[in-house]
């Protein structure tokens, strides 16, 4: 039975910016010693930086997940969360303030900053000491998206499976109706779109304004990827999309989609929102969306009278109401698709809480263990057995449901992750929702045969990336909307600008990392 807890909130976010005015020292010992005599059996609280939650912090330090951990691990932890913008301004005041997180979670881009600013504490000794289990349940490739000049700076949260989660979701009535199936070529693909808007006088295919490669399409032109590995001129080498061979034969692909009505007009002005309703709503016959948004898509289409619960069902396997395409055909008949990976989170350690750095190091040790002994990780992600979950050797964990909305916070939570379990513990958490466990398992069909990984998201951190990165995706972005509606006839110019404002130093850096890895 969990314990029960009871903090206190009044005065807590002062108290800690009055902390912050004391200097390392007052911490114990030197900015960045690690006591490596600490007694474990005499815990201390640690105070936790999260990223924004959305809610309350109340609510935060008082969520049950947040309880069970206390309750696993021994340690009560006092939780903190940036704001929900200008978060990297707020981190790096509070760390030039030197308020005492004795532990942060952050983005691979706030990491990346504040390795340039070397406020972070290397790691190796501490783990080495207090997180056997940190150092076996972590790959090797993990560490490397931490490890600068041969030091450990992070623990690495890597993602909970490498997905193939970019699809075009077509209303499979309308297909049936009309007598189509999902195409599997470009040709195919604006033959589809152009029956239904000539058969039913709807926009065939929606979107949203953030996306500017729609990855099913543009594996057509052999762009997979936003950072990706080409053979040009037989050298190899990284690119970035903008910059890839196939990229002007793909956007004119969507221009000519564009200017032929079978894309949404607005779709530069819209919202990811806007465009669920419109394909949940029978405005638009296709969307190019996130596996993520299935759930939301069977409520809208619900909610709209196009489909009821039955209609989600599956029978031998075969979808009722929804159909993805999740690639078209390369030019050389190949079906190649972006599989997701990455680091969603980093933990840190400011270099002048180094003092109780072992603490910490203990802590997210005892999270991640998972034996037969002490099951703390799959408890802190998934809850109790047969209070959240059953198990069974043919299907693995299942939700119970009537419980299992109890963890719809738990990934917050986590602080790194034991890669050895966590997809498998992770699927109970997408089963939930039956219509997108059945979306992710037909887009994961040989996976490993056609997932093509983004370069960028293993990276270290590189300065010469990092300080560029906002600027060239948001003005690849800008640039693509504008020639999607009017073509690439100054293409040209558009990419020396983005070449000559970062482009060509983040490349360069990318590729040095990439080639001499």
């Amino acid at each position: 039975m969990m314990k029960k807890a009871t903090k206190f909130f009044s005065g807590a976010l002062a108290a800690l910016m009055a902390f912050s005015a004391l200097t390392a020292c007052d911490f114990g010992g030197g900015d960045s010693e690690v006591n490596m005599d600490i007694d474990l059996n005499q815990k201390i609280d640690l105070n936790v930086l999260m990223p924004s939650s959305g809610r309350d912090i109340s609510a935060v330090n008082a969520d049950p997940n947040a309880l069970r951990i206390e309750e696993l691990t021994g340690y009560d932890v006092q939780y903190y969360q940036l704001p929900g913008s200008d978060a990297s301004t707020s981190l790096r005041n509070d760390l030039t303030a030197r308020a005492p997180y004795h532990a942060m979670k952050l983005t691979s881009a706030q990491f990346a900053d504040q390795i340039a600013e070397e406020m972070l504490l290397p790691l190796d000794e501490v783990l080495d000491k207090f997180g056997p289990e940190i150092k076996r349940v972590i790959s090797d490739g993990s560490w490397d998206v931490v490890t600068v000049d041969g030091k450990i700076y992070g623990i690495p949260e890597k993602a909970s499976s490498d997905n193939i989660e970019n699809p075009i979701i077509f209303n499979k009535f309308i297909l049936n109706e009309l007598n189509l199936s999902v195409p599997m070529t470009k040709e195919e693909l604006k033959t589809v779109l152009q029956t239904i808007k000539t058969q039913k006088g709807i926009t065939p295919l929606t979107f949203d304004k953030n996306q500017t490669l729609i990855y099913p399409i543009s594996a057509a032109f052999g762009i997979y990827s936003e950072w990706q590995e080409y053979t040009i001129d037989g050298q190899t080498e990284v690119r970035f999309y903008m910059d890839a061979p196939g990229y002007t034969d793909y956007v004119d692909y969507m221009h000519d989609l564009f200017s032929s009505g079978l894309i949404k007009q607005d779709v530069q002005d819209k919202d990811a929102s806007k465009a669920l309703q419109e394909f949940g709503s029978g405005q638009a016959a296709a969307l190019a969306t996130s596996l993520w948004s299935v759930g939301s898509v069977v409520n809208i289409m619900e909610e709209n009278a196009l489909i009821s619960e039955q209609d989600t069902l599956a029978p031998d396997g075969v979808p009722n109401a929804l159909s993805y395409l999740r690639s078209l055909e390369n030019a050389d008949g190949e079906e190649k698709v972006y599989r997701t990976s990455g680091y969603t989170y980093i933990m840190a350690i400011p270099f002048y809480m180094a003092e109780n750095a072992g603490y910490v190091i203990d802590w997210i040790n005892s999270k991640l263990t998972d034996t037969d002994e002490a099951h703390n990780f799959r408890e802190s992600v998934i809850g109790e057995e047969g209070v959240h979950w059953t198990y069974t050797a043919r299907d693995g964990y299942q939700p119970l449901m009537e419980n299992f909305d109890e963890m719809n916070t738990a990934d917050y939570y986590l602080t790194g992750s034991n890669e050895e379990v966590y997809t498998e513990y992770w699927k109970a958490r997408i089963r939930k929702t039956p219509e997108m466990y059945r979306a992710w398992d037909e887009l994961m069909t040989d996976a490993d045969e056609v997932g093509v990984y983004n370069v960028a998201d293993a990276l270290p951190p590189i300065t010469e990336y990092s300080k560029n990165r906002s600027y060239i995706e948001q003005y690849a972005q800008r640039q693509f909307y504008l020639m999607m509606r009017d073509g690439t006839g100054s293409f040209s110019e558009l990419l020396a600008h983005f070449k000559a404002n970062g482009g060509t130093t983040a490349t360069n850096a990318i590729n040095n990392w990439y080639l001499n890895k």
